[in-house]
């Protein structure tokens, strides 16, 4: 949650840039309101409960314990350009600066304004 805060605080510079953020993981929708909701998020978070964007990404993750299984994405973060293109990839994301760290890349880029 501390990732989304984050955003969250930044979210005000990345729409100046010309950036729209939206997060994903494999939470209900229903989970997904009561963040947006708790934490007063002003992106969406978009619901990917078969995990399909993380297959296709290759950043899921399954743990489990006998027969308790559950996919989860690995905290991941992608920079994609107006054509889809992903510019940029984080992996293993320490998310104190992070969002900061995002908006200078875009703006290095010249993906943002």
């Amino acid at each position: 949650m501390r990732e989304l805060r984050e955003f969250r605080e930044h979210h005000a510079e990345f729409e100046r840039s010309g950036i729209a953020l939206a997060g994903v993981s494999t939470d209900s929708i229903e989970r997904h309101r009561k963040w947006t909701s708790r934490l007063k998020l002003p992106y969406p978070l978009v619901s990917d409960p078969e995990s399909r964007a993380g297959e296709a990404l290759g950043i899921v993750r399954r743990i489990g314990l006998g027969t308790w299984r559950v996919e989860l994405f690995r905290r991941t973060t992608l920079l994609v350009d107006i054509e889809g293109r992903i510019a940029a990839w984080w992996g293993k994301v320490s998310i104190r600066g992070h969002a900061a760290e995002v908006l200078r890349t875009a703006r290095s880029a010249r993906l943002a304004t």
